[in-house]
């Protein structure tokens, strides 16, 4: 019985105990932007589009970080919807360097709005980073709409 009670209570202080994954110094600058347009005869069209993003990195840390992951998904009304897309990077970003890694997802446009499809939408952008042997994620909402091009 002692023994029982023992291994339960080792258990819990082991369930509880947590490590520190967060990065040292500050959590890297993220930017999410659009980088397709649908063209203006579709632009009021519905059905399903391509988006075409890009992840701006900007490395605060004081050491390299890899950018492993990043999920994207549209929250709340917008021009259109993104459904839950994830892509996978190995993406090295030294200390103070800005990279920008891109990648095209499959979007709904489910009515028309005012705006059309090139209207604003409302995305979050989990990315998973690793800096030395740790890892951590940053989570973004960024309100964004097309930057232009094709």
């Amino acid at each position: 019985m002692r023994t029982l009670l023992i291994s339960t209570a080792f258990l819990l202080v082991l369930g509880c105990a947590t490590t520190d994954n967060t990065p040292s110094g500050p959590e890297p600058d993220v930017a999410i932007i659009q980088l397709s347009r649908v063209p203006e005869g579709t632009q009021y069209d519905t059905g399903p589009v391509n988006a075409h993003y890009a992840v701006e990195v900007k490395n605060t840390l004081a050491e390299p970080v890899k950018l492993r992951r990043v999920a994207v998904q549209s929250i709340g009304g917008g021009s259109y919807t993104l459904p839950a897309y994830s892509q996978g990077f190995n993406e090295t970003i030294g200390p103070g360097e800005t990279k920008r890694v891109s990648f095209w997802a499959p979007a709904y446009v489910a009515i028309q709005t005012v705006a059309g499809a090139n209207g604003p939408v409302t995305l979050r952008g989990t990315l998973e980073f690793e800096a030395g042997s740790r890892k951590f994620q940053k989570i973004v909402v960024q309100n964004i709409g097309p930057e232009g091009g094709n």
